[in-house]
């Protein structure tokens, strides 16, 4: 850091500092990798913290949270201690001083939305990796840094750097609702891409998700739509890419529509009366205005959603004018993350995929029932995170199932694996099978994951098709399946 001092830094935080106000000058970090003079942020804090952060030698430290004596401890060991009601200010503070410092002519992409947005950042990654940009992203196969909730991505440019001496490229994928407690972490999209000063904000889709966060869809899109209001800040020429088969993120080209400094590119469907800035032709190809881009035979994978964040990516490349066989050659050879449509046994097929709301229950089905004669689905039901997502999940699955010839649906709450973060309430699950039971869907329920895993393959024959759907709860399947000798 340079030239702040602890009572700027409160200020700026909407915070109150307790303790001296000094000048700061190291990093933004976790407390336990912090070193002396850094500047830690961390949600909660108690006394014993206090005490750690204060022998190590951290020059401030950042709460919302303050626990037990925690405040009468830091003002009597004379440490600079700052408590604020929004975290997130001071982690989007963390964030534009690492990218100022270290990122400051980098290429800076944002990718955001309901579903897709680990796929599209990822892929972008590998994109600009392969062609040899030091290239950074947060994005890994749990996404568990793209939010403001820690100063995760501050602290790994910082890293970065360290380790490459410049970064060329960054692809963040942002959380598109954010918060904790049932508590709303307001204008999150925005906040994060506003400190990232992105040159680019792609928003891939919008469908239920988060809530128990929101208090209405329109909400929702409010806060998805953040990317692009976030567009407005840059003083300097930015790419929105939008997904035009959504109404609702095509809509938001509004936002900044009065902003000639602004590029906006669609993706979507091929029409040859309305030709799209990209888009795809079924079985023939991803096409840039009226020219093939890349063939079908070509795409890494082919199904509907893996598709529309292939075409987001194209978008970008098209934009910063990379080589088209560069781009061609590194989406040929691309591996997805895990858990993105992942095919982890032959006979019967197993499909593992991090459906966790609505749309993505719903495609992932669409596309996983094509690949088998019987259809077998394993759900992890959402735990601590609402009866409202949890009957819009059911819903989907309702709606999904309904018209499917011959279906076995088998319901988890994952006891055997989750934490207490991610536990199925009763209402949860009162609220789950209550749906499925309005529409006439039957199921069976385990307990642990490991039963209903080896119970779909004990009823499955080898020319059948088994989904794995869900977030934490389904997270350690694989891991449960290898040690069974089952993939």
């Amino acid at each position: 850091m340079d030239n702040i001092k602890t009572l700027d830094l409160s200020e700026i935080v909407e915070g109150k500092l307790y303790g001296p106000n000094v000048e700061l000058f190291g990093r933004f970090t976790f407390l336990n990798k912090a070193s002396k003079n850094d500047i830690v942020i961390r949600h909660w804090i108690n006394k014993k913290g206090i005490q750690i952060a204060y022998d190590k030698g951290v020059s401030c430290l950042i709460t919302q949270n303050p626990q037990e004596d925690s405040i009468e401890l830091a003002e009597e060991l004379n440490f600079p201690l700052i408590v604020t009601d929004h975290i997130e200010y001071a982690t989007a503070y963390a964030l534009n001083n690492s990218v100022k410092k270290y990122a400051d002519n980098a290429f800076k992409m944002s990718v955001t939305g309901t579903n897709g947005k680990s796929t599209t950042s990822h892929l972008l990654f590998t994109i600009f990796s392969d062609l040899n940009y030091k290239t950074y992203t947060n994005t890994d196969a749990e996404s568990e840094g793209n939010t403001l909730i820690d100063p995760r991505v501050s602290d790994e440019l910082t890293d970065f750097y360290e380790n490459n001496d410049k970064i060329d490229v960054i692809t963040l994928e942002v959380s598109e609702v954010q918060g904790w407690d049932d508590k709303l972490m307001k204008n999150h999209s925005y906040q994060m891409i506003n400190a990232l000063e992105a040159d680019v904000a792609i928003i891939t889709n919008a469908s239920f998700d988060h809530m128990n966060l929101v208090e209405s869809f329109d909400e929702l899109l409010y806060e998805i739509e953040g990317a692009a209001r976030a567009l407005n800040n840059q003083n300097k020429e930015t790419l929105l890419v939008l997904n035009y088969e959504d109404k609702n993120i095509r809509a938001m080209q509004k936002a900044v529509k009065d902003n000639p400094k602004v590029k906006v590119m669609y993706f979507g469907d091929y029409d040859e009366n309305n030709l799209l800035d990209i888009s795809y032709k079924e079985n023939i190809g991803i096409y840039s205005k009226d020219e093939l881009y890349i063939k079908y035979e070509d795409l890494p994978f082919t199904s509907a959603h893996f598709i529309q964040d292939i075409m987001a990516a194209i978008a970008v490349c098209e934009y910063k004018m990379l080589n088209k066989d560069d781009v061609i050659l590194s989406l040929k050879n691309y591996k997805p993350l895990s858990r993105r449509f992942i095919k982890l046994r032959e006979n019967p097929v197993i499909i593992d995929d991090f459906a966790h709301n609505p749309s993505g229950i719903q495609l992932t089905i669409e596309n996983g029932s094509k690949l088998g004669d019987k259809l077998f689905v394993v759900n992890a039901i959402r735990g601590s995170r609402g009866e409202d997502i949890n009957e819009e999940i059911a819903e989907a699955l309702a709606q999904t199932l309904k018209d499917k010839d011959d279906y076995t649906l088998l319901l988890t709450c994952s006891k055997d694996v989750v934490n207490h973060l991610n536990t199925v309430t009763d209402s949860e699950l009162e609220i789950f099978t209550s749906t499925l039971n309005k529409h006439n869907i039957s199921y069976k329920i385990f307990d642990n994951l490991e039963d209903a895993l080896i119970n779909s393959l004990d009823l499955a024959s080898q020319d059948d098709v088994i989904l794995l759907l869900g977030a934490q709860g389904m997270d350690p399947a694989s891991g449960i399946l290898l040690k069974n000798n089952l993939i």
